[in-house]
This record gives structure tokens, sequence and C-alpha cells, in this order.
């Protein structure tokens, strides 16, 4: 313990008299605290450095404040952070003991240490950063790839100002399940910067429901709001098709906008995705939008409706991939138009189970439709309002009938109208 409190001593000793060398700037001035430290309630410890080091001996207890200045933070994986109150993250440039510090955003290496169990209250206003930061001779073995600077929260994140937002900058920001994040939305929000190398997880309990408040950049707020119907960890991320290179999307049937969610594992799950109408094509609807998730070979699942008010749609018992790359961890939304319906020339209703009815592909997602089948002598064979998929053409015979088939997007929309031709074969031959 002496030996941790003079290490501590040398470096604030060092601060002090090179000050004439940092000047009013705190350029290159550093604290490293690596020991037990106690906060008590009432109490405010306070990092003036530009750089703060939490080494893997640092068990922090904070029931007070610690308010940290810093432009760069470096915690170890084994540091931890306990305690009923709270860290405050404010911007280097509001640094009350450098004066000159410029202001920059707090750049974060959380490298995947253990959840910090308190309140995290964000207060700069030029965003926290997570980046990789050097180790300052712990010669501590660190994680590489997203959780190289990953950032664990298991208590409170406070986005308690505009602008403060948290950049993944290709690294993970996760939540166990008593994790939570305040005081969210456009200008406070957790930025993928239209990469899905980097992540929002969080814990989920059974039943539980959390938003993400991500966006390819600052203010581009598309937020997902997930609830999971067993215990997972649940990963989100945000892209624009571009960078997203999933085929089966159109930047003018679509929205611009693709979610890679996964989970730890095959979970149910009820979504809601908000996105902003700047990014809808010229021929997408909101009123007839739905969410959508990717199968593979270009084709997309549809569900009919969806809309919950402008730019959000939600969609429920949806399941949940178990791998970031799978087809199934894509999600965007899809416009409902004539052309999502496909109307087969030729069904076979002989009992064996495949194409024994007329199957009109997509015709679930209108909001109306009727149906009229006639023969070659233009006599109505069959009729429905709202059809389901179940004529089998029962008492018919074999041979050419014709369908007139109309379908309304919405109950105020105008009626779009198919008409073409049906083979009925009851003992066809491959």
């Amino acid at each position: 313990m002496k030996k941790n409190i003079k290490h501590i001593l040398l470096f604030i000793f060092l601060i002090i008299i090179g000050s004439e060398s940092y000047g009013q700037t705190g350029a290159g001035s550093m604290t490293v605290d690596d020991s037990n430290v106690n906060v008590a309630a009432g109490t405010t410890e306070i990092r003036f450095s530009e750089n703060t080091y939490f080494g893997p001996q640092a068990k922090w207890i904070i029931n007070g404040t610690l308010e940290i200045y810093s432009k760069n933070v470096w915690i170890a994986k084994e540091a931890s952070f306990t305690g009923s109150g709270k860290i405050v993250i404010y911007n280097p440039g509001d640094n009350p003991f450098y004066t000159d510090m410029p202001s920059s955003s707090t750049f974060i290496d959380g490298n995947n240490s253990n959840f910090i169990n308190l309140l995290v209250e964000h207060r700069n206003y030029n965003n926290v950063i997570l980046g990789d930061i050097a180790d300052p001779g712990y010669k501590t073995t660190n994680p590489t790839g997203a959780q190289a600077a990953a950032l664990n929260i298991g208590g409170t994140l406070d986005l308690a100002v505009n602008k403060a937002n948290i950049i993944l900058n290709g690294n993970n920001l996760s939540f166990n399940t008593d994790g939570k994040i305040n005081n969210y939305g456009q200008s406070r929000m957790v930025v993928t910067g239209n990469s899905i190398i980097g992540h929002m997880a969080k814990e989920f309990a059974e039943g539980t429901t959390f938003v993400f408040p991500v966006g390819i950049a600052e203010r581009d707020y598309t937020p997902a709001t997930i609830t999971a119907t067993k215990t997972s960890k649940i990963s989100v991320s945000v892209q624009d098709y571009a960078a997203a290179n999933i085929p089966g999307v159109t930047t003018r049937q679509n929205i611009d906008r693709m979610w890679n969610i996964y989970s730890s594992v095959p979970v149910a799950t009820n979504i809601t995705l908000q996105h902003n109408i700047s990014t809808d094509g010229i021929d997408f609807k909101e009123e007839t939008a739905t969410v959508s998730q990717y199968l593979g070979n270009a084709k997309w699942d549809f569900t009919a409706g969806g809309m919950v008010s402008s730019g959000v749609h939600a969609r429920n018992n949806v399941l949940i991939a178990a791998d970031m790359a799978a087809n199934g961890a894509y999600f965007t939304k899809h416009a409902v138009t004539g052309n999502n319906v496909f109307i087969p020339n030729l069904f076979t209703p002989n009992g064996d189970g495949i194409n024994d009815v007329f199957e009109i592909r997509g015709i679930s997602l209108f909001s109306q439709n009727d149906l009229v089948i006639v023969n070659r002598w233009g006599n109505e064979v069959y009729k429905s309002k709202n059809y389901q998929n179940s004529w089998s053409g029962e008492g018919l015979n074999e041979g050419t009938y014709y369908y007139l088939l109309r379908v309304k997007e919405t109950a105020s929309a105008p009626w779009q109208v198919f008409k073409g031709y049906i083979t009925l074969i009851r003992a066809f031959k491959q």
C-alpha cells in the first residue's frame, strides 16, 4: 500500500515541478492510480491532467464524486469502480487547473474491463470517443479488435448535455442486465461511424426492453427498441446501404439504413426501428412500410403493416440470429407496392402437399384485396374478398382459368388491378 501511495505521489510531484513546461495547457501531464481509493459521500476527487491511467490494482469505491477533465483515460481490464456516487466526464477545455487546455473529445480506452457499477455522467459536449491508448507501462495483456477499447457499463450512463455522444470508433459499448442509458436523443446518442466493427450491446433478462440510441453519424438518429423473450445478449449497429453492401434493397424504394442486430443465442424479440424521413426513397411510403429481415440471395422477409408513427415501424416475434454475419442479422424497411405481389401461372391441387392451392405471394401485405376467377367462357367459378391463399380449384376440371385481382396498399389508397391466367393441372408430371 505504501509503495502504491509513493508511486502516485511521485507522479503528482513530477506534474508540480514540470508545471513550467506544461504551462497552462497541461500538455503531457499525467496521473496514475493503481491502488485502493475510497471517495466518501459528500467529497469530490478531481483529475486535471491530460492523461489519466487506472492501473490493474486500481479499486475505486466512489460514494462521492470523481470528476475527470482529462483528454485521455486508460482503464486496465482488472480495474474496478463501485459505489453509490458518480463519475463525471468533462470537456478538457473546461479544466479549472490547466485553464488553457484545449477543448476536445475525451478518449477512453476501457480495455473491456470490469463493468463500471455506478453512475457515469457524460458532460463533454465534444463527445466521448472509444479508442485504443498505449499501456503506460503495466505490461498488461489487453484485448484487440472491437474489444480493444470496449467500455462496460453496469450502472447508468447519463448523456447529460447536448452533443454528449459516444463515438464507438470500431469498439463495443456494453451494458449488463443492470446497465442503463439515460437522456438519449438526436443530440445525445451512440455513433457507429457507419460500421459494424463495434456494436452497442445489452445483456437482457427475460421480458425486458432496451433502447439502443444508435446512428451512423451525429444527429442521424436511428434507434432500435428491442424486447427479448429470454435471457440473452443482443448487439446493435447501423449502416447505410453502401457500407452494408447487402443486395435486394434500393435507395429508391427503401430508406438507406440497415441495422445489424444479433444475439448471443437465438431469441424471439419484438423490434421497433426508427429512421429519419429525410432518407426515404422516392417510392418509399411510410404507411405501407414494414420492418424486413434479410433471408439471403437478395430476398427479404416481409410482414403486413407495422407503422407506429412517422419514421417508426414495429414488428413482433422476430427471431434474432446468433451470428453477426448471418443473413437474419440484417434489418431494414420495405414499402409495400404492387411489385411485392407474385402471381403464379400454374398450380397442381393433387393432394401431395406441394403447390396444392393458388398462392399469391405478398398478398397478406396489403390492406384489402378481392379475387375473381372465371373459366374460358367468362363464367365465374370462384370469388373472394380478403383472399387467404386457400383456393384449391375443388370441383373444377383441369384447364386454364383467368383471374382478376385487386389490392389496396391502405384503406384510402386506390385499387391496383392485376389480370392474367392460371393453369390447373392435377396429374402434373415433372
